[in-house]
């Protein structure tokens, strides 16, 4: 049940992104972090009349304020990203992640990797090289280092980082609530958190938050699908197993990036994106 939550997790949230890129040509990338929170509340808040409401804890709280905190900037990143950049070319970092929850552990705890989890860093790296092999007329090392050249590129390896750290400190949280909770308290913080810029950026013209309510409700409705969908199955199962197989949606990115907004060098992006996926996995079950 857990993998087909999670299935569900990824297309919504590249759908989400899809939706946003589009909706980017007329929106600022601000007031598109601030959508993919509020205009999920309308469909996240009538769940509170149908769930219990758990006892909070400090450890509730302080790991919601962390995972907060982090998601305002990187939200704004995120939209940053697409906005600047090709979905086939930004999307697809963010297999990376799973790599980082290798990484972070081993630094703090001093853990060591597997002979599955070698394999995986390898297949990622490969992956992550094939995504822009493409530049590699221009130099061996020019498509890793085009990473750092492309601010899109840049924006969502960082967001990669930051994903390693919020979904365990999202788990946290889970365990001391409940899915369905936490992610309404979550998003509602976040949308609270984005107002006040969103306001200063458009000099309090609040009639722009509203200007286009159709594309806003569609982001905000896949946005709330992935919402659930995703804490309800980080709770299941371990956030390493989870976050790869959630990354699956890279290749529904790239399909929305060749077939929506006709990028190009797909081919590529494609190989780069099953092999980050492969190594995902095996860092998973490592």
């Amino acid at each position: 049940m857990w993998y087909l939550i999670t299935l569900i997790s990824g297309f919504s949230f590249t759908t989400a992104d899809a939706f946003s890129k589009k909706e980017s040509k007329r929106t600022s990338a601000i007031i598109l972090a601030w959508v993919r929170e509020a205009y999920a509340l309308p469909f996240l808040l009538p769940l509170l009349l149908f769930i219990k409401i758990p006892e909070l804890d400090q450890t509730f709280w302080i790991a919601i304020a962390i995972c907060v905190v982090m998601d305002l900037i990187t939200t704004f990143l995120y939209m940053k990203a697409i906005q600047i950049a090709p979905l086939s070319l930004t999307i697809p970092y963010l297999g990376l992640t799973p790599l980082f929850l290798l990484i972070i552990p081993t630094i703090i705890l001093g853990e060591t990797l597997s002979f599955l989890g070698i394999i995986g860093v390898i297949l990622i790296s490969t992956g992550t090289y094939a995504l822009q092999l493409d530049r590699a007329k221009y130099g061996l090392f020019e498509p890793w280092l085009a990473i750092f050249k492309n601010r899109g590129s840049l924006f969502m390896f960082l967001i990669a980082i930051s994903y390693s750290i919020t979904a365990t400190v999202g788990k946290m949280a889970i365990q001391h609530s409940s899915a369905l909770f936490m992610t309404i308290v979550y998003f509602s913080l976040l949308a609270i958190g984005f107002t006040p810029f969103v306001i200063a950026s458009t000099n309090g013209k609040v009639k722009l938050l509203v200007k286009h309510p159709s594309s806003y409700l569609k982001i905000g409705f896949v946005m709330a699908i992935m919402a659930v969908t995703h804490f309800s199955a980080i709770g299941m199962i371990q956030v390493a197993y989870m976050i790869s197989i959630k990354r699956l949606s890279l290749l529904f990115a790239i399909l929305y990036g060749w077939l929506w907004f006709k990028e190009k060098n797909i081919k590529e992006r494609i190989i780069g994106g099953l092999i980050i996926i492969a190594g995902a996995t095996c860092i998973a079950f490592a």
